[in-house]
């Protein structure tokens, strides 16, 4: 499998466009790949599933093991090639100060080689200081540098007798810079650092753990492009495989929480049309195929946490054993109808979620919160994603009989998982972002209102206060808060902590009624494999309370005849 992360210096660099045109361009020529977006980000991945027809997914290095994510990219080995689009800055990760997370842990946690894309807008020499930087940056040696100390095996007799860890780096680097000046005569591969036999040198210490393998400049002009592409080649002995220019036809906006909604953009297909003419126009193509054939070929020296959950280790996305967890023989799960609100408002949903949901006996029945009048026939338990629902109040309010349907369903005892956007929606009522208050569905008591900055951001581990109808106490699930709304409900409403990996700091959160629960975090069901267990066994339960025809069906291994509504 041929494969490469995507990564850049920063946010708003092209990560995004520079994916989609790659997509469009591999599509062109006959290739049948697979996306991944690093992070905990919805949005992007709408880009490569609706708009480009390609199967997709998240890696994510906090919510996962290195084993599932590896067994997650396993799955995707019929595909001709991976495309990872990295997360903010490529060695951005927990708290600011951390590399645990970030784009370049969960590529060489994947041995996925990365394309650094470089914006050249407004600069041209002083890019050459920005990509020594990056290839030079030791990131494995910087997290050992938050202790201060290091091993005095490292290091030489000077820095044993008491050296701090920064100064022995600074001092070595110096002398690493002499010795590369006085020794003209050594050569690089240009892809895995110096092969002059020198283990101090200059270019081996700076490319040992970076794991870049490639440049992509965007919007530069021609002129400068190929003044500085031989530059680059010529000092740092890595490929720059092309650009993109300044391409007034593409136009991807964003908003509080990220990139428009590709449903959104105008001619957003045609658009991405042109980027991939202008790819192919100017993308070295036999570079790129040969730092894509590196992928999963050499071992990193990054080490791979297993500490998640534990339905993780296997192809078993949800953790259960069929048979042993709901009561029944195994191979023998039943079945139940799970609705999944799926419209222009609420459309941030993890596919590992759906896929553990899936697991568990679930079919998915996908509805729309603002088009149709009522929930489906039949459904077992509902889950509400995030989205936009600020933007869509008036809309969400005038469809009474939906607002109804779901207040009717939650007060029949149905299992209801809301996050974020799904949350606001179950509340009295939701002030709009035109400042209006609509009226909501009313299944919890609370009014949602524009807060005027993030209210919480970044990865949470969560706990419940007490036993609930899906976590017990002393279990953890892992999540990602992020949203400019909030509720005025008091803090005695919430039944669970939310506490920062970095830093110590926590805040109450989640609330639950009968069956449901809900709050901001968006969680990551497989992290937590008692969650999917017990919220599948409760929609059973509510199935067989209400008589459902479909579960007697499939219970004797029968189709049922219910429509699935997917949007």
């Amino acid at each position: 499998m041929a494969g490469v992360m995507i990564a850049a210096p920063g946010s708003g660099s092209g990560k995004t466009m520079v994916t989609c045109g790659l997509l469009t361009l591999l599509k062109r020529k006959g290739y049948n790949p697979a996306a991944f977006k690093c992070g905990p980000d919805y949005i992007d991945g709408l880009f490569h599933r609706r708009v480009l027809g390609v199967e997709n997914g998240n890696l994510d290095s906090f919510f996962e093991t290195g084993t599932h994510m590896r067994q997650k990219l396993s799955r995707s080995m019929e595909r001709h090639f991976v495309v990872a689009e990295g997360v903010m800055g490529y060695f951005d990760g927990l708290g600011g100060v951390s590399v645990q997370g970030s784009s370049f842990e969960i590529g060489s946690i994947l041995g996925l080689p990365a394309i650094l894309v470089v914006d050249g807008r407004g600069a041209s020499l002083s890019l050459m200081a920005l990509i020594q930087g990056f290839l030079e940056y030791d990131a494995m040696l910087e997290g050992k540098g938050e202790e201060k100390t290091h091993d005095k095996t490292d290091c030489d007799a000077e820095c044993a007798a008491g050296m701090q860890y920064e100064e022995c780096r600074k001092r070595r680097w110096k002398e690493n810079e002499e010795n590369y000046r006085e020794k003209k005569s050594h050569t690089s591969n240009g892809l895995h650092g110096c092969v002059c036999g020198n283990t101090d040198c200059h270019e081996s210490k700076g490319k040992k753990n970076n794991n870049i393998r490639g440049i992509f400049f965007n919007r530069m002009s021609p002129m400068i492009y190929n003044r500085i592409k031989p530059m680059v080649e010529e000092l740092f002995r890595i490929p720059v495989i092309g650009y993109l220019p300044e391409l007034n036809f593409l136009h991807v906006g964003s908003r509080h929480l990220g990139l428009v909604l590709p449903d959104e953009i105008d001619g957003i297909r045609e658009q991405l049309e042109q980027l991939a003419d202008r790819m192919d126009e100017n993308l070295e193509w036999e570079p790129l195929l040969k730092i894509a054939a590196e992928a999963g070929g050499r071992d990193r020296e990054v080490p791979v946490r297993e500490e998640a959950g534990a339905g993780q280790q296997t192809g078993n996305v949800a953790g259960i054993k069929p048979g042993n967890k709901l009561g029944n023989e195994p191979g023998n799960i039943p079945h139940f109808r799970l609705g999944i609100a799926r419209d222009e408002a609420f459309c941030f949903y993890y596919e590992d979620n759906l896929r553990a949901m899936e697991q568990a006996g679930a079919r998915l029945v996908y509805f729309s919160l603002l088009h149709q009048e009522k929930l489906p026939d039949g459904l077992d338990g509902l889950i509400l994603g995030g989205g936009y629902p600020e933007n869509h109040g008036e809309a969400l309010a005038a469809n009474r009989t939906m607002r109804d349907s779901v207040a009717a369903a939650a007060a029949s005892g149905m299992p209801i998982l809301a996050e974020c956007g799904g949350y606001l929606y179950l509340l009295d009522s939701l002030e709009g972002a035109d400042g209006t208050v609509y009226p909501m569905a009313g299944v919890l008591k609370g009014h949602g209102y524009r807060a005027g900055k993030t209210g919480r951001f970044g990865y949470i581990t969560l706990g419940p206060n007490r036993c609930l109808p899906y976590l017990r106490e002393g279990e953890e699930i892992k999540g990602h808060e992020f949203h400019y709304w909030d509720c005025d409900c008091g803090e005695d409403e919430f039944c669970m902590t939310a506490a920062k990996p970095k830093g110590g700091r926590s805040w109450p959160c989640m609330r639950t009624a009968k069956q449901v629960m809900a709050g901001f975090p968006h969680l990551y069901y497989p992290s937590c494999p008692g969650l999917v267990r017990r919220f599948a066994g409760q929609c059973v339960e509510y199935g067989q309370r209400h008589d459902r025809k479909h579960d007697r069906q499939e219970r004797n291994g029968q189709e049922h005849d219910g429509e699935e509504h997917e949007l």
